[in-house]
């Protein structure tokens, strides 16, 4: 009788499971694999975005305006990876606070409201069109993208596995209106003119 109600299942395999059955099982298990492994790429990605932050803000901290603010606004701008944790802002020492903000690249209140721009995956020719609008400013720059510090872009962040470094330029250091502590550029590795 089990062989007419069960034809799949011969005799000698036990309890008799369903075809469908198994077929949920195994995608519920891949759904479970899939969304443990977005879990993992989310926890490294925090990782990252709390390291860039400590990196970004420590940079900040070492940096002299010309009128020193009591807090230093920071701006975001274009598509970022690493800038979540950046965008809840911090304390500098001498309790400065820093506020962090997205603009857009074309708003007009990116000359006056930022003294740093925080630059994302801008392509070289976004980059060249926010540094020629922001050269007139005492402005801090640092970007996600690496390749800037070769058009003018003060510090380039290199994000790894094991933590954040920067490349700085220092010819634009020089031209950029704010002083950097020495110990911070001598962190940095160089790159060439702008």
């Amino acid at each position: 009788m089990a062989a007419t109600l069960f034809p799949f299942v011969s005799k000698d395999r036990g309890v008799p499971i369903h075809p469908l059955f198994m077929r949920a099982l195994a995608a519920l298990c891949a759904l479970w694999l899939a969304a443990g492994a977005a879990r993992a790429q989310e926890i490294v990605t925090d990782e990252k975005s709390q390291a860039v932050a400590k990196t970004v803000l420590g940079i900040l901290g070492y940096t002299r305006w010309p009128s020193a603010p009591q807090t230093v606004r920071l701006c975001v701008v274009g598509p970022t990876e690493y800038a979540d944790e950046l965008l809840k802002g911090g304390l500098l020492p001498g309790d400065r606070r820093v506020q962090v903000r997205r603009m857009r690249l074309d708003d007009s209140e990116l000359l006056s409201q930022c003294d740093g721009v925080y630059a994302g995956m801008l392509d070289d020719a976004a980059w060249r069109q926010l540094r020629a609008r922001l050269e007139s400013q005492p402005l801090l720059s640092i970007s996600e993208r690496q390749e800037l510090c070769l058009i003018g872009c003060m510090f380039c962040l290199d994000v790894r596995e094991g933590g954040v470094a920067f490349e700085t330029n220092l010819d634009s250091v020089a031209r950029s209106g704010v002083r950097v502590n020495p110990r911070v550029l001598q962190l940095a590795r160089r790159k060439g003119g702008a």
